[in-house]
């Protein structure tokens, strides 16, 4: 779901130190806070690069963080008059943003970013309907218009054999993409309303992805067999239950936001029967901001056996264990009115990294 709201709370027992503006390839300096629940996780947050509305996130083979900036909020859309996005590049160990990749012109507005095996890095570009990638070995840049015009190539993700999978927001179907032969394969969900925003591979290069309407609000899967699956959500109503992003654990379980429903839900694959909620759980949290809106939006698995999500009209962030058992802690995030939003992504070494969409931060969960 695109949508805009500055409705955010200061955070409470807060350590504040100074923060100072953040240029190309100089240093950063974060301000950290302690949340007070216990246990307490650390959050801290610092200025991107350059350009505005930083997005997605991904992890290069060094640790790098790159960072998607569309310049743009996309509600449901960015003006045809937004020059092309930007990706920014920070290392986490010197604590330097070390690059900043202007899109070529022709190119659209980049929200999330994946990495393939050969170290390329993907991303969709809604606004020109097309699949980007830039290699930073030769510094180059390339992209390939989606076949469905207007088709909204939205989250993306690459599976084990390099193919690089895409959600199509606005023509209801997932796509792939054969890195080698440059051939596009569509997959049109049963419902012509689904809007897929959410897409992860798991292990078995299973494809996982969210149908985000309420009125349809499953959660496909297109098999490593190419066989597509739909998975309710719930038996009864609907209403608000917007399933948004996704991940998977490292138990092989499927996690994802609830968006307007203000909830996270997992799948059990184990007793996962298609076309029922078998193996589903959905898992309320505490509001902490009884006047705020509601919409859960970035979902991450740390690999240390803790799922991560945030909520960008509560202004806060949450985690609850892979096991299902308990419910999920929450905290309040280190800025107020910053819209932390889809870019919340677990690095291999379990620290958490998240974008603040208005307050344009990139910002940690040790």
């Amino acid at each position: 779901m695109k949508w805009s709201s500055r409705l955010f709370l200061s955070l409470t027992a807060m350590v504040a130190v100074l923060s100072a503006a953040i240029i190309v390839f100089t240093s950063t300096t974060e301000t950290t806070y302690a949340a007070s629940l216990q246990p307490t996780p650390t959050a801290s947050d610092f200025s991107i690069n350059s350009g505005s509305d930083p997005w997605g996130t991904a992890f290069d083979h060094s640790g790098n963080v790159w960072v998607a900036v569309p310049q743009c909020d996309p509600s449901p859309t960015c003006a045809s008059s937004t020059p092309p996005g930007k990706i920014d590049v920070y290392n986490p160990t010197t604590k330097h943003w070390i690059a900043s990749h202007q899109l070529p012109g022709g190119f659209g507005q980049a929200l999330f970013l994946a990495f393939d095996q050969l170290g390329r890095v993907w991303f969709p570009m809604p606004m020109t309907n097309s699949l980007g990638m830039y290699n930073p070995a030769t510094n180059t840049y390339s992209q390939w218009k989606v076949p469905t015009a207007n088709s909204g190539p939205w989250d993306v993700a690459v599976d084990g054999h390099g193919t690089v999978w895409f959600t199509e927001h606005y023509s209801n179907k997932v796509g792939s993409f054969n890195t080698v032969t440059h051939k596009f394969h569509e997959i049109a969900t049963p419902a012509k309303n689904s809007e897929p925003y959410g897409i992860i591979a798991d292990r078995a290069n299973n494809i996982w992805f969210t149908e985000n309407t309420d009125t349809v609000a499953l959660i496909g899967e297109v098999t490593n067999a190419g066989a597509l699956k739909e998975y309710k959500i719930r038996t009864g109503s609907t209403t608000n239950l917007t399933p948004h992003l996704i991940t998977v654990d490292e138990a092989g379980n499927i996690w994802w936001t609830e968006g307007w429903a203000g909830a996270i839900g997992r799948l059990a694959v184990a007793k996962a029967v298609p076309g029922t909620n078998r193996g589903v759980t959905e898992y309320s949290y505490t509001h902490l901001c009884s006047n705020c809106g509601i919409h859960t939006s970035g979902i991450t698995a740390d690999g240390h056996g803790r799922v991560w999500f945030d909520d960008a009209l509560q202004n806060t962030y949450g985690y609850m264990s892979i096991s299902g058992q308990g419910k999920p802690t929450m905290f309040k995030m280190p800025s107020s009115g910053t819209h932390m939003h889809d870019g919340l992504h677990a690095a291999p070494n379990g620290v958490v990294w998240f974008t603040e969409e208005f307050g344009n931060k990139l910002g940690k969960i040790a």
